[in-house]
C-alpha cells in the first residue's frame, strides 16, 4: 500500500468519523427535540380538553360535545384523541395528518416512550379522553433533513479526499523522484540528481541526496586519481629497481664473475695468495651487492615498525636518501617515547614522512631538511621541513593527496604549504587514541 493511499485513507477515516459523531449528535437533538414536541403539544391537549370539560357539565348534548371535542383534534401532528369507554373500546378518534413514515430504523433511533394521558369526562357515562403522542408526522418531517445533511457530510468526505489525494500526489511527487534517482545512484550514476522542490522536508531530502551523489562522484574521482598515482609510483619505483640493478648490482655482479674465473685460473697456476686477494675482493662485491639489495626492499617493505622502532625506522630512511645525496644536510629531532603507539599510527607517521622526504630531495630542490617527531598530551606532531620551497609544487598533488587521505583515516589533521621566514613546511597532528573519521580527508 503507497503512502500516499495511506494518507487519504487515514484522512478520510478521521473525516467518516467526524461525520459519523455528527450525525449521531444530529439525530440526539433530533429526539431531544421530538421529545419536547410531543410533551409540549400533550400538555396543550390536557389544557384544550379540561376547558372543554368545564364547558361540558353545561350541556344538554355532552355525547355530542365529547365527539366535537375529539373531532377539535383532526388534522394534529403531534397528538390523536380518542374517546375510550369504561371497558377500554375506542368510541371514536381524530385523524392524523397524513405523512409518509421513515424507514423503522430511523423511527426506532427517534421515538420516545411517551405514555398517554387519559382524562376522565365529568359525564355519568364515564367515558374517558385518551392522548396520545403522534411522532409519525415529525419523523416524516426530520427524515429529510437527515439525508440533506448525511448528503453533505458524504459529499464533503469524497470532495476532501479528492483534494488530498491530489495535493499529496503533488506533494509526494519529489520523494517519488527521489525514489528514481536513488537506485541509479547505487548503480554508480553519480550524476543522477534529485528535484529539490516541494515541502521544505522533501526539499531538505533532495539537496542531501545530490549532495550524497556528488561526494561520490568526488570521491569515484578522487579514487580513480590515486589508482593513476598508484600505478605512476608502481611504474617510478620499478624504474628505480632496474637502475639501481643495472647500474650498481650489475657491475659488481660482473666484477665478481670475473674475480671468480681468475680465481680459478690463478688456484689452477698454483698462485694461492693472488687467488686469495681475488677472493676477498669477491666477498667485497658480494657485501655491497646486499647492501643494495636491503636498500631496495626497504623501500619496497620496511623493516617492521614494531621490531625496530619508529625512530629507527625513521633514520634508516633518513640514511637512504642521505646515501643518496650526500651534498644535502639532514636532521632529526625525534621522539624517545614511542611506548603505546599502535602499529597503524606509526605505519602513518612513516609514509607520511617517506613521501615528504621523497618531494623534498626530487621537487624542493632543497640544501637542507628537517624531520621533527614530538609527542604531546594526546597527539603525536609531525613535521618535515625544507629549505628549497621555491620548487615545491603550489598546489596539492598526487602524493600530498595520499598523505592527505592517510592522515585523515588516522583522525587527523595536515597542512602543507610555505614556512615563515622560507622554506617549504609539511606538519601532521595525530591522535595516539581516536576512532577514523570518515571526513578528515
Amino acid at each position: 500500500m503507497s503512502l500516499r493511499f495511506r494518507i487519504v485513507a487515514a484522512i478520510v477515516a478521521v473525516l467518516a468519523l467526524g461525520s459519523a459523531l455528527g450525525l449521531a449528535l444530529a439525530g440526539l437533538q433530533a429526539r431531544e427535540w421530538l421529545r419536547g414536541e410531543l410533551i409540549s403539544a400533550q400538555t396543550s391537549g390536557e389544557l384544550t380538553v379540561s376547558r372543554a370539560y368545564a364547558d361540558l357539565r353545561r350541556s344538554d348534548a355532552p355525547d355530542r360535545d365529547l365527539r366535537a371535542l375529539i373531532a377539535s383534534f383532526d388534522g394534529d401532528r403531534h397528538l390523536q384523541a380518542l374517546l375510550v369507554s369504561p371497558d377500554g373500546r375506542v368510541l371514536a378518534a381524530s385523524r392524523l395528518e397524513p405523512a409518509a413514515p421513515p424507514p423503522a430504523w430511523f423511527g426506532a433511533l427517534l421515538r420516545q416512550p411517551i405514555a398517554p394521558v387519559r382524562l376522565a369526562s365529568p359525564t355519568v357515562g364515564g367515558d374517558a379522553v385518551e392522548l396520545r403522542p403522534a411522532e409519525t408526522k415529525d419523523m416524516a418531517a426530520v427524515w429529510p433533513e437527515f439525508l440533506d445533511l448525511a448528503s453533505v457530510l458524504a459529499l464533503s468526505c469524497l470532495a476532501g479526499a479528492a483534494l488530498i489525494w491530489a495535493l499529496t500526489g503533488q506533494a509526494l511527487k519529489p520523494l517519488s523522484a527521489v525514489g528514481e534517482v536513488l537506485p541509479r545512484i547505487g548503480a554508480g550514476d553519480y550524476a543522477a540528481r534529485a528535484p529539490e522542490r516541494g515541502p521544505p522536508e522533501l526539499t531538505r531530502l533532495g539537496r542531501g541526496v545530490n549532495e550524497m551523489a556528488a561526494r561520490l562522484a568526488a570521491m569515484r574521482a578522487r579514487n580513480r586519481a590515486l589508482e593513476e598515482q598508484i600505478l605512476t609510483l608502481q611504474d617510478e619505483e620499478r624504474a628505480d629497481i632496474a637502475r639501481d640493478l643495472h647500474d650498481e648490482i650489475g657491475p659488481h655482479l660482473f666484477a665478481a664473475n670475473v674475480d671468480a674465473a681468475m680465481t680459478a685460473s690463478l688456484i689452477a697456476g698454483g698462485q694461492p695468495d693472488a687467488a686469495l686477494v681475488q677472493v676477498h675482493a669477491i666477498q667485497a662485491a658480494i657485501g655491497h651487492m646486499q647492501r643494495l639489495v636491503r636498500d631496495i626492499l626497504g623501500r619496497l617493505r620496511p623493516t617492521p615498525l614494531l621490531d625496530v622502532g619508529l625512530s629507527a625506522a625513521i633514520l634508516d630512511l633518513i640514511g637512504f636518501w642521505r646515501g643518496r645525496r650526500p651534498e644535502l644536510r639532514f636532521e632529526a629531532t625525534l621522539a624517545e617515547d614511542e611506548d603505546g603507539l599502535a602499529e597503524a599510527l606509526q605505519e602513518t607517521v612513516y609514509r607520511l614522512v617517506q613521501e615528504s622526504l621523497s618531494n623534498a630531495v626530487r621537487h624542493g630542490a632543497a640544501t637542507s631538511i628537517h624531520v621533527t617527531l614530538a609527542r604531546t598530551a594526546g597527539a603525536l606532531q609531525v613535521e618535515v621541513f625544507n629549505d628549497g620551497a621555491a620548487a615545491s609544487p603550489a598546489q596539492p598533488g598526487f602524493g600530498l593527496t595520499g598523505m592527505a587521505e592517510r592522515v585523515g583515516a588516522a583522525g587527523g589533521t595536515l597542512t602543507a604549504g610555505p614556512a615563515p621566514g622560507g622554506g617549504w613546511r609539511v606538519t601532521a597532528a595525530l591522535p595516539l587514541a581516536s576512532a577514523p573519521q570518515e571526513d578528515a580527508a
